[in-house]
């Protein structure tokens, strides 16, 4: 043993035999440094904050050596590579736990890196639970892994596929035995393992560390049989687990964090609320990682915190690289991590230290110790078959198949559920149904003798190849040879031939036998057109066809068929065993995974310079991966085609999908002409077309209901379409089992677009019929807002009142994370339409639509409807009073830009009464906050941080509300500002409210902190990091969401700079022609007034002192109206200026006093050193010595603070010359 041995009371240091030091107690005061440390190094995660992880470690590092040194004694005397292993109790003690789950991984020399860096010493930490056992002795086999994804419905799609090529990348296939199990479904995974003796079992997934459902513990989120959600605990997955199994790691995020844990956020979404009540007291402090440990399973690698997909699979690279070569799990894990540490790629680096290695009694040591390979298939088997059979048609490799997550499942499930002789694989030509039939053959080659037909589909032709299949297996060898003379002479014996081959030695495994996967690809080669249905097989091949399909009796045999095809088919009946399952176009995400590894491919030079062609060329592919790839990555990204060329082949295919004519770029013309999009329309008929054409009605996949509606209307049917490929299934929003239809995205783009007539007609018979099926019977599951979207959409087309109520509100809030104007004037129109039917409008549409509004810039029509909120709630009794309180606080919030205080008080105290009454506390806190506001811009600095600090923070933090606690912790950040503290006001923005807007995804608050962190470099003098972060992170934001008031203020931002720097003409214009008018605009009185003084400033430095001084007098005028403290001392410091440069001493005295002693009341670092400077060497020259040395004193001490170098020498010679004076006196 070697390391740290923990129990309830104390530690020892260990090397082999040898204890290191004294037996060490635990006092209090070591859990509660350790658990605070922990603490820290959780912000210090969110925050990314390499710094803060480094001193974190030197102090850990400092604690365990102690004063008598023992970690350097350790250190010196251990030899490489170093595992510190930190054993503790089976069942640890609350003091236990603290030194457990303490982040080792970050020890680092008190004046030096971390250890974990060091390639020679390849130090390296383990925990285990329990005192070790002699671990079982590994099988002579090479590395044995099961590799199961699980990313069940509506949960985030995580990047599986990626992960799963790296480790055969990294491993190769000649060196692993790899059994990938697609379902995600552990019981399934359970029946796949129980005979396959691996070792290692990998889990791809979600992870959360207190599920509510299952009362706080930790889960997995797995899937069930039809792709849903399965929260998994650990005595679940363990029952499902063979107990040969060595190794689980579980590369999901928080598996190794403790269900008591509240403080780490779930990545990419909010959490709420704190884990459930469990069972034994020790139990919470167990993460998933943990909880399998003590359930049996000798080691167990997780992820304490949120990690990211690129890490992860990094991290699972050279894991099982090391593992391959015969390396010590523990010292395999170090390896991973200093991999990650050393990664020149900061998302990868960031979470280097997150793994975290647990180890049961009987886990460590080898996990491969022999090079034998199983009795198994290769885990890419399937592709590299049809990539020889195929090598003429592309077949993605493994590394390029994304997004068929679903497709692969389903069709795997059909395989297995022997109801079915196999599946058709249907859908749009280059979709990818070659390539999922390789994936499917890679999951179950291992099931099968496979066998591929492609291009000759003759009976004999058909022979041969599973004879290929077969060749191993000497009776199924035979039954075809003595077959063969037979089916060459009536080609239609194939089906007795098969029969007896099927229900034969193909019949199931043992025995040295196999069943049969029969591939027949690009089967639409032997279809022919049918004007009164789907296709025919051509009759040549149809008796062949009927009697192979017939052959496949799933009641006989554990044999299959797998089919693909451009087009369903007919031949009478035999058909009917097969499952369809008809591909759609990849999904956004599967999109963007895509181009990601096609921008892999590509140099990072050409990734920049083409990245707005690629996302053109995404977009022009409309979800097809092979055009995807043929304009993405051969043609945007390949160096060896010009950009001229890559521009013309996309803008080409845009003018394409608007019925333009075929692209002049021979490679896309061939591509689009094999697809045949106008001939299949042609096909398709005239009733079918005008169907698909009223299907482009709808944005998304609506109900085939719906759809059939629409026919009845105009034509045609829905089976034509979806036979040919034109119009694609999708599964029905509210899991009912039923089936949501989109016209194709590509043929689409070929047919003329509905009429605005067409679109009312269309839209009206079948609006109500959409809602109906959008809204379900159950509470627990409402409508979407991009449902509600598409249903105003239609409503307003309609003219429909009733829908446009119901569904408003939901559609602005959807487009409210984009463009605002948008969203405003979509609530816009939905407001006039129920005015005009004389409907009330509802208050929610009202108050999302102000919003939109407001921050688009439309002050008139955004105060005019919150007025319109404030006037229906008053007079509506049956109204909920919590929407009169959200309408009255939401008033109070946009009257504090237009200076109206004192209304702005009442109104939030009306609504905090309503919030209190109705227990909302959340929303009660909030209305306080709105208070705080008031109180800030009135300068009450000090009561505004009593409301932040015991008011808002208790109240979010209990409810678990991170969004509304990072806001306040930002608010808490805008007094320290103020007051001059930048370096704890850029800690709040870093370290707290940066990591949580990321995880979020609120792209629009972390533009605005990025904003505060500029103001700090700025006042710092960072010019170039304000700048940029005024010109690169903040506008692009407030550009793209349409936040005119943002995008005004950030100018305003950048003409602050180019005002420091002299630039005035540049500065003007800005002031002038881009924030004045939006201000104006928006009634925003304060940032008026405000601008009013920085035009002043300019006209200052020009020597226009008249008019300058006309507009601070109106700027001071407006700040003493409001009542605000900071306007009214910076235009008195303004004026005082102007009356100094004109040698108006005595006007310039009492403003700069009044400035002054705002400030000191305010404790405004900046202000007291700026205006103090000037007022002291005022009265120095008055003779006001005394006063003028206090004042200097006081204003010297704020310039130290706010670090301005040339105030603070100013200053002390200011200093020197008054006691100079004193002296002589």
């Amino acid at each position: 043993m070697t390391g740290l041995i923990v129990d309830g009371s104390g530690f020892e240091l260990v090397l082999g035999d040898e204890r290191i030091g004294p037996l060490r107690a635990l006092e209090s005061t070591d859990t509660e440094f350790l658990e605070q440390l922990t603490a820290q190094y959780v912000r210090a995660v969110h925050a990314n904050s390499d710094s803060v992880l480094l001193e974190l470690g030197r102090k850990l590092f400092s604690w365990l050596d102690g004063q008598q040194g023992q970690l350097r004694t350790w250190l010196e005397r251990a030899t490489a590579p170093e595992v510190l292993e930190v054993r503790g109790p089976q069942w640890p003690s609350h003091t236990a736990w603290a030194v457990l789950r303490a982040p080792f991984e970050l020890l680092a020399w008190p004046d030096g890196s971390f250890l974990a860096g060091e390639g020679l010493t390849r130090f390296c930490v383990a925990r285990r639970l329990g005192s070790p056992l002699q671990p079982a002795t590994p099988d002579g086999f090479r590395l044995g892994l099961a590799f199961m994804a699980s990313s069940p419905m509506g949960q985030h799609e995580l990047d599986f596929e990626a992960e799963e090529t790296a480790i055969l990348d990294a491993v190769g296939d000649a060196r692993v035995d790899l059994l990938v199990e697609d379902t995600g479904d552990p019981e399934q995974l359970g029946e796949r393992l129980s005979d396959a003796g691996l070792p290692v079992v990998h889990l791809s997934c979600h992870g959360l560390n207190a599920w509510p459902g299952k009362g706080g513990e930790p889960v997995l989120l797995m899937e069930d049989s039809t792709g849903g959600p399965r929260p998994t605990t650990a005595s679940e997955l363990v029952g499902h687990l063979p107990k040969d199994t060595r190794l689980v790691f579980v590369s999901a995020c928080l598996t190794a964090t403790g269900a008591d844990d509240s403080t780490r956020l779930p990545a990419g979404t909010e959490r709420k609320g704190g884990p459930g009540p469990g069972g034994r007291p020790e139990l919470l402090a167990h993460s998933l990682s943990t909880s399998l440990v003590s359930a049996g399973v000798p080691a167990v690698i997780g992820w304490d915190g949120s990690v990211n997909d690129r890490a992860a699979t990094k991290f699972a690279e050279h894991l099982y690289r090391a593992l391959t070569n015969r390396t010590d799990l523990a010292v395999a894990v170090g390896d991973a991590r200093r991999a990650l540490l050393d990664s020149d790629d900061p998302v990868v680096r960031a979470d280097w230290h997150m793994a975290r290695l647990w180890l049961g009694q009987a886990g460590g040591g080898q996990v491969v110790a022999g090079r034998r390979k199983r009795s198994m298939v290769s885990a890419v088997h399937g592709t590299k078959r049809f990539l020889d059979q195929k090598s003429q048609v592309p077949v993605a490799k493994a590394q390029m198949f994304v997004g068929r997550r679903d497709e692969l499942r389903r069709a795997l499930r059909a395989l297995r559920d022997g109801e079915h002789a196999g599946v058709l694989l249907q859908g749009q030509g280059r979709l990818g149904k070659s390539s999922l039939a390789a994936r499917i053959v890679d999951r179950t080659a291992g099931d099968y003798a496979v066998a591929v037909v492609f291009g000759d589909y003759g009976a004999s032709a058909i022979l041969n190849a599973i004879r290929d299949a077969v060749r191993t297996d000497q009776k199924a060898r035979e039954l075809i040879d003595a077959g063969i003379a037979r089916v060459r002479d009536r080609p239609e014996a194939i089906g007795e031939v098969l029969i007896d081959l099927l229900s034969g030695p193909c019949a199931q495994a043992g025995d040295g036998h196999k069943p049969l996967l029969l591939v027949i690809d690009d089967l639409e080669q032997i279809l022919a057109s049918n004007a009164a249905g789907p296709h025919r097989v051509v009759p040549e091949h149809a008796l062949v066809l009927a009697a192979v399909l017939r052959a496949f009796e799933p009641a006989e045999t554990d044999s299959r068929l797998l089919l693909t095809s451009r087009f369903v088919f007919t031949l009478d009946g035999a058909e009917n065993t097969l499952e369809r399952i008809q591909l759609r176009p990849l999904s956004t995400v599967a999109q963007r995974k895509l181009h990601r590894r096609h921008q892999a491919l590509a140099p990072a030079d050409r990734q920049d310079k083409r990245a707005d062609l690629a996302q053109r060329a995404v977009t022009a592919s409309r979800g097809n991966p092979g055009l995807q790839d043929l304009i993405c990555l051969r043609l945007v990204y390949n160096d060896q085609v010009p950009l001229s060329r890559a521009e013309a082949a996309v803008s080409q295919m845009e003018d394409y999908l608007r019925q333009g004519d075929l692209p002049s770029d021979g490679e896309v013309r061939e591509f689009l002409e094999n697809l045949a999009l106008d001939a299949l329309l042609d096909e398709a008929g005239t009733p079918a077309r005008a169907l698909l054409r009223a299907v482009t009605l709808f944005d998304l996949p609506v109900p085939e209901p719906v759809v059939e509606i629409l026919a009845d209307h105009v034509g045609g049917t829905p089976t034509r379409l979806r036979d040919l490929g034109l119009l694609e299934p999708y599964p029905d929003p509210h899991g009912t089992g039923g089936t949501a239809l989109a016209a194709n995205p590509l043929a689409a783009g070929r047919i003329p677009p509905l009429s605005t007539a067409e679109r009312s007609t269309l839209a009206a018979i079948t609006v109500e019929v959409l809602l109906a099926a959008w809204t379900p019977d159950t509470e627990s599951q409402g409508r979407t807002t991009e449902q509600d979207l598409q249903l105003t959409r239609l409503s307003l087309a309609a003219d429909n009142p009733s829908v446009t109520a119901t569904c408003a509100a939901g559609a602005v809030t959807h487009l409210r994370a984009g463009v605002a104007a948008e969203a405003s004037t979509l609530g816009h129109d939905a407001i006039s339409l129920l005015d005009r039917h004389h409907r009330s409008v509802p208050v929610l549409l009202l108050r999302v639509t102000a919003d939109a509004a407001l921050t688009s810039g439309d002050g008139t029509l955004g105060h005019a409807l919150l007025d319109r909120a404030v006037r229906q709630t008053a007079t509506e009794n049956h109204e909920d009073p919590l929407e009169r309180a959200r309408v009255l606080a939401e008033r109070a919030r946009r009257i504090l830009t237009t200076g109206d205080l004192r209304q702005a008080e009442q109104l939030i105290h009306q609504a905090h009464a309503l919030f209190t009454a109705k227990e909302s506390d959340g929303e009660a806190a909030a209305a306080t906050g709105v208070l705080g506001d008031i109180l800030f811009q009135r300068g009450d600095y000090d009561e505004a941080l009593r409301i932040r600090r015991d008011i808002e923070l208790p109240v979010y933090e209990r409810l678990g509300d991170t969004h509304a606690t990072a806001v306040t912790w930002g608010q808490i950040g805008d007094i320290l500002f103020r007051r001059g503290d930048y370096d704890e006001a850029l800690r709040i923005r870093r370290d707290i409210e940066l990591p949580v807007y990321e995880r979020l995804g609120d792209t629009h608050a972390t533009a605005v902190t990025w904003g505060q962190i500029g103001d700090i470099a700025e006042r710092r003098g960072d010019y170039d990091e304000a700048l940029r972060i005024r010109r690169e992170v903040q506008l692009p934001v407030y550009e793209r969401l349409g936040d005119t008031h943002a995008t005004a203020v950030t100018w305003g931002q950048i003409g602050d700079i180019l005002f420091q720097r002299g630039d005035y003409d540049e500065a003007l214009r800005i002031r002038r022609d881009i924030e004045l008018p939006v201000y104006e605009r928006l009634g925003d009185t304060h940032a008026t007034a405000v601008t009013w003084g920085q035009i002043g400033d300019i006209l200052f430095r020009r020597g226009d002192y008249d008019e300058a001084t006309r507009l601070q007098l109106k700027r001071l005028e407006v700040h003493t109206r409001l009542g605000d403290l900071d306007g009214i001392a910076g235009a008195n410091w303004d004026l005082a200026r102007l009356n100094l440069s004109q040698q108006d001493h005595e006007s310039a005295a009492p403003r700069l006093i009044e400035s002054y002693s705002i400030n000191r009341r305010l404790q405004r670092a900046e202000g007291i050193a700026v205006v103090g400077t000037t007022l002291a060497q005022l009265l120095a020259a008055a003779g006001e010595t005394v006063q003028a040395r206090q004042i200097a004193d006081e204003s010297l001490q704020a310039a130290t603070k706010i670090e301005n170098q040339a105030l603070v020498e100013q200053l002390n010679s200011l200093i020197d010359r008054l006691d100079q004076g004193n002296e002589h006196e």
